[in-house]
């Protein structure tokens, strides 16, 4: 074998053998880890040092390959084939499927999950056929809860976005002046709505997945009320959105919603409303079952005041009491916009990257909108309490060393 036969066999082989080289190299160096952290000899560094270098030199050759490759036979110059390319229409067609699902997949994401308790309690009333197969494999709730999840449009995503700047606009505006109306304004979660119609806030000193429960059942009653007209309807449904939207946190994420949020309140309600209304097949819409609630209201010896229906119709007749209907909605949905920012306020971080995996639900949008505006997160209120932690720590520290100089000094000053 002359040397034209090793030149040769280099050009066929060189590729190959500067890939299994680089490959040993790797193994070599992996499986050295353990040594290379304590001092070993000379000749071994030495080894290791070539190891380094021959690597770098087998990756650039590795690297070149290809890249020649694409430079000298690349499709863009395979000039023999591009009309038969542009005949194939096939391949154009799935192309262009292929985008229009992924857009579709997109535009899904984007809409808000929706749930009504009202809606749930009906289609026990009157099961579909999906519902009725699944009550012979007792999952017939399980079903009701998971498998009837409404959509609304993306156009009330961007909404409820809206509102939430507008929201936070007006407390920057109005209402934060210094750190402790600051700290005050990401507490609200519905008093600066309720702050000209006070005798309502009694409804928000409750546990945030009661007081969010409480106002889905009382904004149903109010919106299928038979005095309500079109006037308001506009702000009620944007209201409406919200209110679904977090009845279905509640009920499908509780953990999202805010950190223990008890899933069993919303079992409880459903139960409370069929024993309130019975087995009564006329009230099987949401319409009937808001005003069959309503008339069971003005009854008080059918009506427990300490269940959640009994406390939702009361927030219901002290809403229906204001008198401008625009103004009832407005104040309604001053109330949502404050719950959805302070639920998604105190939601983890690590929950908002995970969904995001999945489907960015409209609550990581919030949370991110009150990050860029400034507001305050839980991660912000965490970082707050260790750092006044500490400070206080410190604190408590320098005045045991003060207290013991004074000793000290006394000591020192005491005649002998």
């Amino acid at each position: 074998m002359g040397l034209s036969g090793a030149v040769q066999w280099w050009d066929e082989w060189q590729l190959r053998v500067l890939v299994l080289g680089s490959l040993f190299v790797q193994y070599l160096l992996f499986f050295s880890s353990v040594v290379r952290r304590r001092a070993p000899p000379s000749w071994l560094r030495l080894v290791f040092w070539l190891a380094y270098l021959g690597q770098l030199a087998a990756g650039l050759e590795v690297l070149w390959a290809p890249v020649l490759l694409i430079h000298l036979g690349g499709q863009h110059l395979m000039t023999a084939y591009s009309i038969e390319d542009n005949e194939l229409w096939r391949r154009q067609a799935i192309t262009m499927v292929s985008q229009s699902c992924v857009f579709i997949m997109e535009m899904e994401t984007e809409k808000v999950s929706q749930h009504n308790l009202l809606s749930f309690c009906a289609r026990k009333k009157r099961p579909t056929f999906l519902m009725k197969l699944a009550t012979l494999v007792c999952y017939k709730d399980y079903v009701n809860m998971h498998c009837y999840i409404e959509h609304a449009p993306t156009t009330s995503s961007l909404q409820v976005v809206e509102l939430v700047h507008g929201y936070v606009t007006d407390g920057w505006k109005g209402y934060i002046h210094d750190a402790a109306s600051y700290k005050r304004f990401n507490l609200h979660r519905g008093q600066w709505a309720l702050r000209h119609q006070r005798h309502l806030r009694w409804s928000l000193n409750m546990p945030f997945d009661r007081s969010v429960l409480l106002w889905h059942i009382a904004i149903d009653i109010c919106f299928h009320h038979q005095s309500t007209t079109p006037r308001g309807r506009e702000c009620a449904a944007r209201s409406r959105v919200i209110s679904n939207y977090m009845t279905y946190l509640l009920s499908i994420r509780p953990e999202m919603l805010i950190s223990g949020s008890r899933i069993g309140i919303f079992t409880i309600a459903c139960e409370d409303i069929e024993l309130m209304l019975g087995d009564n097949s006329a009230l099987h819409d949401e319409r009937g079952l808001a005003q069959g609630i309503l008339s069971r209201a003005q009854q008080p010896s059918l009506l427990d005041n300490t269940s959640i229906i009994g406390t939702a119709c009361r927030l219901a007749k002290m809403l229906m009491e204001l008198q401008d209907e625009l103004e009832r909605w407005e104040v309604v949905q001053g109330v949502w916009v404050e719950m959805l920012c302070y639920s998604a306020s105190r939601c983890r971080g690590y929950l908002h990257a995970k969904n995001m995996s999945e489907v960015t639900e409209l609550l990581t949008r919030v949370w991110f909108f009150l990050i860029s505006m400034g507001m305050e997160t839980l991660a912000d209120r965490f970082q707050k309490s260790e750092y006044l932690e500490t400070k206080e720590e410190n604190a408590e520290e320098d005045d045991n060393d003060g207290e013991n100089r004074v000793v000290v000094e006394r000591k020192i000053n005491m005649p002998i």
